[in-house]
């Protein structure tokens, strides 16, 4: 039988670390007079599955319920105005959120290592996600931004490894610096042409990311976003990101120009052949390409990367074939 913690009525507030470490609550259930849960109040209640809140209930403080490792779901009630910092951090079974539309202020970090969250709905008035809120939460595999936001802080997505495409609302003016640092698996980004301030190295460790669409065609803001990443690896993946047939940028095409094969031999080293690919097939650097196309294609036969070995190949034969029919271009 579960065991229930039944808070005493007339209790206006759980005052903080009321009940730090309880591992033996399997369920809480709070009075209609409970308007405050106070800082640290449940966190490492490691086998509470169940909450049931009130309407009543307005705030839950910081780290309220982190590390709660058994919470699976949480119903939050239509007048919580704050969740506050870490309040759900490790909660490594909360596997989906909805945040009412009364919540105004989400703090840093709440949501942090929630490794099993794949389904999270903001509040359509959140006015910022701030840092950290959603770090390390890898099962999120996409997520539908609050239509009016207008900030993203630093860290805000950071390894969120499951997330593969993202779309910034045009309400965006800022976003911080590593907001999306070390999300793998994002490899198509829509941003918002109204985006003014940028901090630096907001895609740093995006490996797979091929496609940065921006709402309208100007280079401006694709410009400010490359020159804003300071990191040489990341500085080749938002050029090549950034280019297609939405956007053309002489800055982004004489930096490409000037580092081809350093960009052939970085998708080669990670695995990217989409990426590859992609380069492959700009026009505006096919004699770069062929002054390093053979050296490149060494480099992946050494690398034993048969991908890249197959993509070049590919590209060989569509731009000229082989002058010397005994080249060995094996997989």
């Amino acid at each position: 039988m579960a065991t229930v913690l039944q808070i005493p009525d007339c209790t206006r507030r759980v005052k903080p670390y009321a009940y730090t470490d309880r591992t033996d609550i399997e369920e809480l259930v709070f009075p209609e007079s409970v308007h405050n849960i106070g800082d640290w109040a449940f966190k490492g209640c490691t086998n509470l599955k169940k909450i049931t809140f009130t309407n009543t209930l307005t705030a839950i403080g910081s780290v309220a319920f982190a590390e709660c490792t058994s919470l699976e779901t949480v119903e939050f009630p239509p007048n919580l105005k704050t969740i506050g910092a870490l309040a759900f951090k490790g909660c490594t079974k909360l596997d989906h959120v909805v945040i009412p539309e009364s919540v105004s202020d989400l703090k840093g970090w709440a949501f942090e290592g929630c490794s099993a969250l794949s389904d999270i709905r903001f509040p359509r008035e959140l006015p910022s996600l701030e840092y950290g809120v959603l770090k390390d939460c890898t099962a999120l595999k996409h997520v539908e931004l609050p239509e009016h936001l207008l900030t993203i802080k630093e860290r805000a997505f950071e390894g969120c490894t499951g997330l593969t495409t993202l779309v910034i609302p045009e309400s965006v003016d800022s976003i911080r610096r590593g907001a999306f640092y070390g999300c793998l698996n994002l490899t198509d980004v829509t941003i918002p042409q109204s985006l003014e301030v940028q901090g630096s190295n907001l895609f740093e460790g995006c490996k797979t990311l091929t496609q940065v669409h921006f709402t309208q065609q100007d280079p401006a803001v694709a410009e400010e976003l490359f020159l804003n990443t300071s990191r040489f690896e990341d500085k080749l993946h938002m050029a090549v990101g950034l280019l297609g047939d939405d956007l053309q940028s002489s800055v982004l095409i004489n930096y490409l120009k000037r580092y081809t094969k350093q960009a052939l031999k970085l998708f080669v080293d990670i695995d990217n052949d989409a990426m590859l690919h992609k380069v492959l097939n700009f026009s505006f650097l096919q004699s770069e390409i062929d002054a390093c196309f053979d050296e490149v294609f060494d480099y992946a036969n050494k690398k034993g990367n048969v991908k890249a070995k197959a993509v070049l190949m590919n590209h060989r034969n569509k731009t000229g074939g082989y002058e010397d029919p005994t080249d060995e271009f094996e997989l």
